[in-house]
């Protein structure tokens, strides 16, 4: 069960003082379904205070606050499942974190499991949904993309491998998972860790052995993911080096879209595209550290993260 926060985004429709607004709802994947019925409830609500509008479930990708709708003629988007980013401009958007919520056994139950790890030193991270129920550890609520967390040992508290894979990957460490749902515990450890550097820097040293005469930038549209003076150092980068490019432009990056002759593509976007999905591209992508690493000549593998300064 997950809070949905009805009232607040009704209140926040009729502030808009029209009588027909339109509004697009945005979610992940695994909230769009039960969105849907929050709609008809919410237009229910709406029509019983004369208050009509357009509703409209966004139907395209939800990856994070980074990934937000660039549509015309919207009056406000609600956006549910994270927070918003300090480095994008906002406009008509408000979001909705979608906190989990648990009766008091399942709640005390998964209190008392993460203290036994809080007490021996573990640093609580974990993803929006969750924030509130574990306020009392000052849980560190972090990004599939980025995050920084001090510590020596972790314990990310929720579902799935995406956030604590970015942590994994970043501090070379290995990773505690305690899911929330099941109660069980789950890792991340060393031997998996080993194994995707493995895969990365061999991709790296492809490029060392065999420098590629042109390559693809790729650039995002997403306002989160465009990172537009982080492909101007790079193109400069390129430039020096007498290595051709062309730059591409997309919002949805995938690998029936990348079928042009460059030798390799560079993603300047979310760099989990590369990290999760390179084995599902014919030509070889990387991430702008990746590229680096070949252009510094350098084996000390860094995690590319999307950053402030990167816009």
């Amino acid at each position: 069960m997950f809070n949905l926060e009805r009232e607040k985004i009704i209140n926040k429709i009729l502030k808009l003082n029209k009588k027909n607004p339109k509004i697009l709802f945005q979610a992940p994947e695994g909230l769009k379904l039960m969105v849907s019925r929050e709609m008809e409830e919410i237009e229910k609500e709406l029509k019983n205070k004369g208050v009509g509008g357009d509703l409209f479930l966004w139907l395209n990708s939800c990856y994070g606050a980074c990934d937000i709708p660039n549509v015309d003629n919207i009056d406000l988007i609600i956006h549910y499942g994270h927070e918003p980013l300090d480095y994008i401009k906002y406009k008509n958007v408000i979001f909705i974190p979608a906190y989990h919520e648990f009766d008091e056994e399942e709640k005390k139950k998964i209190l008392e499991d993460v203290e036994r790890f809080y007490k021996v030193g573990y640093k609580i991270v974990t993803t929006i949904q969750y924030k509130k129920l574990l306020k009392k550890f000052n849980p560190k609520v972090i990004l599939g993309c980025r995050g920084e967390v001090e510590g020596e040992k972790i314990l990310y508290v929720g579902t799935g491998r995406f956030h604590p894979l970015m942590l994994a990957y970043k501090y070379n460490k290995e990773i505690l998972i305690y899911n929330p749902i099941s109660k069980k515990l789950d890792k991340i450890g060393k031997e998996e860790i080993e194994r995707f550097l493995k895969k990365r820097l061999s991709r790296v040293s492809k490029l060392l052995l065999n420098p590629p005469k042109k390559v693809g930038l790729i650039l995002s549209t997403k306002p989160g993911q465009c990172r537009y003076k982080l492909l101007k150092e790079i193109e400069e980068e390129l430039k020096k080096r007498e290595i051709k490019y062309i730059k591409f432009l997309a919002d949805n990056i995938s690998p029936n879209l990348l079928f042009y002759d460059v030798d390799c593509y560079i993603i300047i976007a979310c760099p989990r595209i590369v990290l999760d999905d390179f084995k599902l591209y014919d030509k070889d992508i990387y991430t702008v550290e990746e590229f680096k690493m070949f252009l510094n000549k350098s084996f000390d593998y860094k995690f590319d993260e999307v950053k402030e300064e990167d816009f």
